[in-house]
């Protein structure tokens, strides 16, 4: 779908590549620091919210992350931003692969 034809259809193009990093300015809601855990089967974090961007780390099962934000994508579906581990590696999770601890 060309961004000329999205228009006309009343929608949004939205494009990502692999290389293509988003970082917290994606964020609609702010949180602070929600403590989460990653669930029985692990999450993978991604640079962006959505499977279409690129994988960087996994997170063992009720590995922690601490949610910063998170943003819904074109499907509707919801994203954490923060970071894995308390590390400063900021990365998107996809929410349904996070729990509360």
């Amino acid at each position: 779908m060309t961004a000329a034809t999205a228009m006309a259809l009343g929608g949004t193009l939205m494009t990502a590549t692999g290389a293509s990093a988003v970082g917290g300015s994606a964020c609609e809601v702010n949180i602070k620091n929600k403590q989460m855990i990653a669930s029985s089967f692990g999450a993978q974090t991604r640079s962006g919210p959505g499977t279409n961007y690129s994988k960087k780390k996994h997170l063992s099962a009720f590995e922690g992350f601490y949610a910063r934000c998170y943003a819904k994508n074109s499907h509707g579906n919801r994203w954490y931003y923060g970071d894995p581990n308390g590390s400063s590696s900021r990365a998107w999770v996809y929410a349904a692969n996070l729990q509360t601890p």
